[in-house]
């Protein structure tokens, strides 16, 4: 049953492509950085892809509404995609990419900052429980081979 579902949907999809072929040409050339953003992105989350090609139609957008208020011709698309719309389309891929990339950074710098603190206070946290309890709650300090504390001048002064 799900064969025909897959079946039904790729021939609409097409259908779709062949009767507003000129929409497809343009959109199939100038969005083709986001094309390959989702087959290079294997995440759960696929977000390169959906940065990526959300800024690229938005790049491609102003050829495509062109496009359609100009006559929807495939002449009309071949004459739309020049080396100046095709720049400013791929531009779009690049800012995409360039969010991502600021994105996923800072995202990792904050995430680093916040446990370098957590760090800091857990051991701020250790060294307050070391001098309560003593050295014996670290669980760092030698032990024979049946698993007692060997006696050290620390551990004597705990005991």
């Amino acid at each position: 049953m799900k064969n025909w579902r897959k079946t039904i949907l790729t021939l609409t999809f097409l259908g779709g492509a062949v009767f507003f072929l000129p929409s497809t040409i343009l959109l199939l050339t100038g969005m083709a950085p986001s094309i390959v953003a989702s087959f290079i992105d294997k995440t759960k989350e696929r977000l390169k892809a959906l940065t990526v090609g959300c800024v690229n139609l938005g790049f491609c957008f102003p050829y495509w509404l062109e496009l359609v208020q100009g006559g929807h011709t495939p002449e009309k698309a071949m004459q739309i995609l020049n080396p100046e719309s095709l720049i400013v389309m791929y531009l779009g891929a690049g800012l995409g990419y360039f969010l991502e990339w600021i994105c996923v950074y800072a995202s990792v710098a904050m995430t680093q900052k916040k446990n370098r603190g957590r760090l800091k206070s857990i051991e701020k946290e250790k060294k307050a429980l070391t001098e309560k309890w003593g050295v014996e709650v670290t669980g760092n300090y030698p032990v024979d081979e049946q698993g007692f504390l060997i006696k050290t001048d620390e551990t004597q002064a705990v005991s």
